[in-house]
């Protein structure tokens, strides 16, 4: 929700005019880390976090590679869109956000010294498009 807001104030807002199409950050508050997230994430879908995940030997793409049926039977059962996994989640990209050797620490500062006001909790934000995708029926 903080990037689309963020696109339309500037396209449209007066201020962000004089800085020659510079990009912004979107990024919500407070910093986070995905091992902080995770719990809720499956509290949220009712799994267990498999322990796996912590191990520095874990890539999301191997361990998703053989998946495809399963996520059929999901969407069978489940009566979802019909969509392959790939479609909803790119896992070479998760690789590279959860698994990055370094940290990764954005600012909102130039935004915000402009005075772009909208702010979100991360996992708030996370969980309301997951609810999203789940009343859409892309996901259980």
């Amino acid at each position: 929700r903080t990037s689309l807001k963020m696109h339309i104030w500037a396209a449209t807002n007066d201020c962000t005019s004089s800085i020659g199409g510079q990009a912004f950050n979107a990024i919500n508050r407070p910093s986070f880390t995905w091992k902080d997230i995770w719990p809720t994430l499956a509290n949220k879908f009712e799994v267990e976090v498999p322990q796996e995940m912590s191990l520095e030997d874990f890539w999301f793409e191997t361990a998703m590679s053989d998946k495809k049926k399963v996520w059929q039977e999901i969407v069978s059962k489940q009566g979802l869109i019909q969509t392959e996994m790939e479609d909803l989640a790119n896992w070479v990209f998760f690789d590279m956000l959860f698994r990055c050797q370094v940290k990764m620490l954005g600012t909102r500062d130039k935004a915000d010294h402009l005075r772009f006001k909208m702010r979100c909790k991360t996992l708030d934000s996370i969980l309301y498009w997951i609810d999203f995708m789940r009343n859409e029926k892309f996901i259980p």
